[in-house]
C-alpha cells in the first residue's frame, strides 16, 4: 500500500510551526555561543590549561582542546604538491540476519590509489572476507549486531590500507570515511579491545612509515567546541562535578560555529585536539586532532571535519600537506564537493542484494556438500521476497 498522503498532509502545518520554533531557538543559541567564542579568540593557552585540568579530575569528558592557533584562525589552502600518493578506502558489509537461511557476514573493502604526477592510472583493488563463524555470535550467544560488524569493517579497512600502501614512497596520505579512531561503544568486551589494539598497531606501523592517515566527515554534527567553552567557563571549584547534560547552550554544531571565521573556499580552521575520556578505560586509543575545512565553491560555506593523528599536528608542513591534498581532491566533484577517490572506493565496496544472495547460495552449497543441515529462510523474509519480484 502507498503512503496515506492525506494523513501526512494533515500534520504538515504543525510540523512546520514546530520546526520554525526550533530554528528560532537555535538561532539565538548560535548567536550567544558565537559571541562567547569570538571573545575568547586570544585565550587558546588558557583554555587548553583548563581542559587539561578537567581531564585530570573528571571521569568522563568529550570536547575539543586548542593546540596553539587562535580560535578564529583561518588559513587558505596551500598549493597541492605536484607529486604525492593518495589512498582511499571504504567498506560495506552483508550483516548477519536470523531471517536468512544461514547466518553469515561478508565484509568488502574498496581501495583506490592515485600516484599523483606519475601519469599512471589509479590502482584499484577489492578485498572481500567472510567473517569467521565464531565471530558471528557474542559471548552471550546472540547474533552480533550492526555496531559490532561496523567495528570489524573499520578494522578491515585499516588493515587493507596498510597492505595497499605497500612500499610506496612519500608523501602518502590515506583517506577513510568517518572518524579516524574506531568507535567501541560503552559495552567493551575482550573482542572489541582486541580489535582496537590491532587498529592501534596498524596506525603505529603507518606512523613509522610517515603515512598520514585521515578521516573525512562530510556533514559533522559534533559539538566539541561548545563543550570546550562550557568546561572553560565552569568555575574551578565546580569543575570536579561538571556534568555536560547541564551545558547551557546545546544544538550548535562546530561547523556552524566556525562559519564566523572559515568563510572562504579552501580555508581551514585552527587545529584542535579531540579529548575523549570515559569511565571505561581503553589504553590503546589513537590520539586525534582535527580541523574544519570549507570545501564549498560558492558563497555559503560547507565545512567538513578532517581528523588526523596528533603526531601530524606537530609538523606544520604535514598539516599544510594534508590541507592542500584533501581540498584539491574535494574539488574534482564540482557540484557536490567530496573527495573523489573516497567516492570511488565506496562504489567499489558496495555489495548488491544479488551479490549477497549469491554468497549465501555458495555457502549453502558447501554445507550441503559437507553433509550439514541446511538452513531455512524465515516465513517473514520469504513473503517479503515475493513482494520484491
Amino acid at each position: 500500500m502507498p503512503v496515506n498522503y492525506l494523513q501526512v498532509e494533515n500534520n504538515l502545518v504543525t510540523f512546520s510551526e514546530k520546526t520554525k520554533q526550533h530554528h528560532d531557538q537555535l538561532k539565538v543559541a548560535r548567536e550567544q555561543l558565537t559571541g562567547t567564542y569570538k571573545a575568547l579568540d586570544g585565550s587558546s593557552a588558557a583554555i587548553r590549561t583548563k581542559i587539561e585540568k578537567a581531564e585530570s579530575v573528571l571521569k568522563s569528558i568529550y570536547c575539543a582542546k586548542p593546540t596553539g592557533e587562535p580560535l578564529l584562525f583561518a588559513k587558505n589552502a596551500p598549493p597541492a604538491p605536484e607529486q604525492y600518493t593518495l589512498v582511499a578506502a571504504d567498506g560495506s558489509q552483508i550483516n548477519p540476519s536470523r531471517h536468512r537461511s544461514l547466518q553469515f557476514c561478508v565484509i568488502n573493502v574498496g581501495l583506490i590509489k592515485l600516484l599523483k604526477g606519475s601519469g599512471k592510472a589509479p590502482e584499484i583493488e577489492i578485498q572481500s572476507s567472510l567473517l569467521d563463524f565464531e565471530h558471528l555470535y557474542s559471548a552471550e550467544g546472540t547474533l552480533v549486531g550492526e555496531d559490532m560488524v561496523a567495528l570489524f569493517r573499520d578494522h578491515a579497512e585499516r588493515k587493507a590500507i596498510l597492505d595497499f600502501t605497500g612500499l610506496d614512497e612519500g608523501p602518502i596520505i590515506t583517506l577513510t570515511d568517518g572518524p579516524l579512531d574506531v568507535y567501541l561503544g560503552m559495552n567493551i568486551d575482550q573482542r572489541r579491545k582486541d580489535l582496537q589494539e590491532e587498529v592501534f598497531t596498524v596506525n603505529r606501523h603507518l606512523e613509522a612509515r610517515g603515512v598520514i592517515s585521515a578521516g573525512y566527515i562530510d556533514k559533522p554534527g559534533s559539538e566539541m567546541l561548545s563543550r570546550m567553552l562550557s568546561v572553560y567557563n565552569t568555575p574551578d571549584d565546580k569543575l570536579a562535578s561538571y556534568d555536560d547534560k547541564q551545558r547551557p547552550i546545546r544544538g550548535v554544531p562546530d561547523a556552524e560555529l566556525l562559519e564566523v571565521c572559515v568563510t572562504q573556499p579552501g580555508q581551514r580552521s585552527a587545529v584542535f585536539e579531540a579529548v575523549s575520556k570515559n569511565p571505561i578505560v581503553v589504553e590503546k586509543r589513537i590520539p586525534v586532532c582535527f580541523f574544519y575545512l570549507n570545501v564549498s565553491q560558492g558563497e555559503k560555506p560547507w565545512l567538513v571535519r578532517v581528523e588526523f593523528p596528533v603526531w601530524v599536528s606537530k609538523d606544520p608542513n604535514l598539516v599544510d600537506l594534508l590541507h592542500s591534498v584533501v581540498y584539491a581532491e574535494t574539488q574534482v566533484l564540482d557540484t557536490h564537493p567530496y573527495p573523489y577517490l573516497l567516492h570511488r572506493s565506496h562504489e567499489l565496496a558496495v555489495i548488491s542484494m544479488a551479490e549477497a544472495d549469491a554468497v549465501e547460495s555458495m555457502l549453502l552449497q558447501q554445507l550441503d556438500a559437507d553433509g550439514l543441515r541446511l538452513g531455512q529462510i524465515s516465513n517473514k523474509e520469504a513473503n517479503k521476497a515475493l513482494l520484491r519480484r
